[in-house]
């Protein structure tokens, strides 16, 4: 197990590295955007890398990597060109690559635009269009914020959500769902407990808040996750799969049924006892279901079978 900063792209990225060196190669890409890797590592480092090299990174600017650089200007293609100068540093040809949330909005670009790069593709509860997902969420927030005596902030949610015109970052749906104050987190998880343990995680990591408000800086790239990425989605040339919780606001079911629609040989695979955190709130089996994928496309070729198929 190593982990340390390496040099990418003119700044350091903290990278968490665990498993064998020779064991099928997995890049954890979070999102937040900025949230760090390091919950996930947390509850699913030592599990994957049983038998899987598993790579978690900080991406540039969060957490435990450098503060972010003034220049250039943050973008997910930037973020994808740190990707692949860390898969050449580590001397890796291909990786699997495990996008969360709005990390899968990053992965689907990433997969489209250097195929050669990637092997597998798996998309964790993934955010294939902003808009979709906050016109799925804000009215789960806004029945919870009419349950805590908050009809005004509800009604705002309301309103935002029956838009007729497409919502985009300037609307800042984020912060009208922030008025659910500290049950902001547990519309992400199945029930209160999870919330409460993922609090205990991050309590528990001994980060100071500076560090932690280093995430703040990858709020440009929120205007990104409003750009939908489904015209890409026929373009993976590799197997796709697609995990998610069964209570999971982010990846909307109208976004879930065009992803079948367009990438009809995808995986599937449902965690019923979770919301947006399944590595975390059913980590078995999350492990098993990402373990069993990875495993059995190690020697997909970019050459070889279409989006979601398996190989021969």
């Amino acid at each position: 197990m190593a982990a340390g900063l390496v040099s990418v792209g003119g700044t350091r990225l903290f990278v968490d590295e665990r498993g064998d060196s020779g064991a099928p190669p997995l890049l954890f890409i979070h999102g937040g955007p900025g949230q760090s890797c390091y919950d996930y590592m947390y509850s699913q480092g030592d599990l994957l890398s049983r038998h899987m090299r598993l790579i978690g990174v900080d991406q540039r600017g969060v957490l435990r990597s450098d503060p972010l650089p003034a220049s250039p200007p943050l973008t997910e293609e930037l973020l994808i060109e740190d990707f692949e100068e860390l898969r050449e540093t580590l001397g890796i040809s291909r990786w699997a690559i495990l996008g969360h949330s709005s990390g899968g909005h990053y992965a689907v670009r990433y997969a489209v635009s250097r195929p050669k790069s990637v092997s597998a593709v798996i998309l964790d509860c993934p955010c294939f269009d902003s808009d979709l997902t906050d016109r799925y969420r804000l009215p789960e927030v806004a029945r919870r914020l009419d349950e805590l005596g908050k009809s005004a902030e509800a009604e705002r949610c309301r309103a935002l959500a029956a838009r007729a015109e497409r919502l985009t970052a300037a609307d800042e749906t984020y912060l009208a769902m922030q008025a659910l104050g500290e049950h902001y987190m547990e519309q992400f998880f199945h029930d209160s407990a999870g919330a409460a343990d993922f609090h205990a995680v991050l309590e528990n990591a001994g980060f100071p808040d500076e560090m932690w408000d280093r995430g703040r800086s990858h709020l440009p790239l929120v205007a990104e996750n409003y750009e939908p990425v489904f015209s890409l989605l026929g373009d993976m040339r590799c197997p796709v799969m697609l995990i998610r919780g069964q209570d999971d606001l982010v990846a909307a079911p109208a976004a879930v049924a065009e992803f079948a629609r367009l990438v009809p040989t995808a995986r599937h695979m449902v965690l019923a006892e979770s919301g947006h955190m399944g590595y975390q709130e059913q980590p078995d089996e999350y492990c098993a279901a990402v373990t069993e994928f990875v495993l059995g496309h190690r020697a997909v070729t970019a050459s070889g079978p279409q989006a979601g198929q398996a190989p021969p």
